[in-house]
Order: structure tokens, then C-alpha cells, then sequence
């Protein structure tokens, strides 16, 4: 970010903000299982670590959502439904975060315990759902728009590289929503761990090759297509320009012609 400040965009901090948020939420976390370990009470860590994990899902969802659907990198403003969605799916993780956090520190023994758990896990799921509308939307509107006379070329580029970010982000959804739950839920509690680990590491993948995808520099794929678009735009102009003038100096010829 430092080499190339002249690429930065307002959804970079964000991604910045975001990495941070989680290094913190895994730290406390890390430093809460620990105490409950050493002391049977997790202390003050506990409040930090819901608190930090509570601002991680609300900035990994807006961040996510915001780079589908090309905010500020691609797009200056966001459309009106856009808006909605992004804000419906914010808020909707916000209540699912604050269930979790009464249900986590309910005993598993709990009259409708499990049934809670499963309810928010499923409401998590619609959420990850959710941020996939804006990337669907971007793709569908550069499909309407790849026919147009010299951008198709670009535009083609440009669609690649959101199908390449859908698939990605899919993979991740199916794969830590899904897949992890079933297995945590069958596997013994002595190997939870390494699910846990696991998610950890597949959301760090996630995070390195998002970062590297969509990385700040004046080359990247993603953030040189409307620079692109418009260089065609004013080349096109001054092809007319020239024409037009040209025409003109025709004109001019033919009617000097005819008075001499």
C-alpha cells in the first residue's frame, strides 16, 4: 500500500481494517481459551474476544459484498439496491452474531440449545448467500453490456476475473459453512481443534490470495479495466474530432470550388 499510493482505493483501508480485526479476534480468542484452560474462567478476555469476532464478521461480510460489487475501485457510488442488500445483510449478521453470543454462553444442556445453534448456523449461511447477489449482479450487467462496440475486449477481462472472485468465495462458503460444520459435528471433541485450525488456515488462504488478486498497483487487472474503458472513450472522441474536422475541410474545398 505504502509503494503504491497513487492505486489506493477507500475499499483497500477497509481490507486493511479488516485483516487487523481478525489478527485481534484470533488473538484474544487465543488468549480466552487459555485462561478458561489455566483459571476455568476466561475473565475479561472474554468480552474482548466476543466483542473483536462480533466486528470481524460484520467487516469480512461488508468487505466482501463491497469488492463484488466494485465499489469504489470500479464504481464511485453503489446502486440503490445494492445499498439495501449490503445493509440487510449487516444487519442481519449483527442480530446472528448477538444470538450467538447468548447461546455460547448458555450450557450446552439447555432446553433448545442445539435447535438455537442450528437456527444461527443456518442464518450465517443465508448471510454468506447474501454477499454473493452484488458479485451475481456485476456479472450480469457486464454480460448486457459485453456486445458493446470496443469494449467487448475489456469487458470479457473484467468478467473473468469476478467469476474467478464467485468461485472463490463460493469454495470458502461451501467449505467452512458446510463441510467443516458436518465434520466438527461427527468428529470426537478431543480433534475439534483441528477443525478449527483448519478454518483458520483456509480463511487465511482466503485472505492472502483476495489481498494479492486485488492488490493496489497500477498493473492489476482489476483496477485498470475503467482506465482502459475510458482511454478507448477519449480515442474514439478524437477519432470523431478528426473525422469531423476533416469533413469540414471537404466541405470548405467544395465550396471554394464552386465560387471560384
Amino acid at each position: 500500500m505504502a509503494r503504491n499510493r497513487s492505486s489506493l482505493h477507500y475499499v483497500h483501508f477497509l481490507m486493511a481494517v479488516l485483516v487487523f480485526t481478525k489478527t485481534v479476534s484470533a488473538t484474544t480468542n487465543a488468549f480466552r481459551f487459555q485462561s478458561l484452560k489455566e483459571h476455568g474462567d476466561g475473565f475479561g478476555w472474554t468480552t474482548a474476544s466476543h466483542f473483536f469476532t462480533f466486528l470481524k464478521g460484520l467487516m469480512f461480510f461488508a468487505v466482501i459484498a463491497l469488492i463484488g460489487s466494485g465499489w469504489s475501485m470500479v464504481n464511485d457510488a453503489l446502486m440503490p439496491k445494492m445499498k439495501r442488500l449490503i445493509l440487510f445483510i449487516l444487519v442481519l449478521q449483527v442480530l446472528v452474531n448477538i444470538a450467538t453470543v447468548v447461546v455460547e454462553e448458555s450450557p450446552p444442556g439447555t432446553e433448545g440449545w442445539l435447535a438455537w445453534r442450528d437456527l444461527l448456523h443456518l442464518a450465517d449461511i443465508l448471510c454468506c448467500c447474501g454477499i454473493l447477489f452484488p458479485i451475481v449482479w456485476s456479472i450480469r450487467q457486464m454480460r448486457e453490456t459485453v456486445l458493446e462496440e470496443g469494449k467487448s475486449q475489456l469487458i470479457l477481462r473484467k468478467l473473468k476475473v469476478f467469476r474467478e472472485f464467485y468461485v472463490l468465495i463460493v469454495c470458502y462458503i461451501y467449505f467452512t459453512r458446510v463441510a467443516l460444520y458436518l465434520l466438527t459435528s461427527m468428529a470426537p471433541c478431543k480433534v475439534s481443534w483441528v477443525m478449527t485450525l483448519t478454518s483458520e488456515v483456509v480463511t487465511l488462504l482466503l485472505f492472502l490470495v483476495v489481498g494479492y488478486k486485488f492488490r493496489p498497483m497500477v498493473d492489476n487487472e482489476y483496477l485498470r479495466l475503467d482506465l482502459d474503458i475510458e482511454e478507448v472513450g477519449e480515442g474514439q472522441t478524437s477519432t470523431e474530432l478528426e473525422m469531423s474536422s476533416t469533413h469540414g475541410g471537404r466541405e470548405q474545398g467544395r465550396e471554394g470550388g464552386r465560387e471560384g
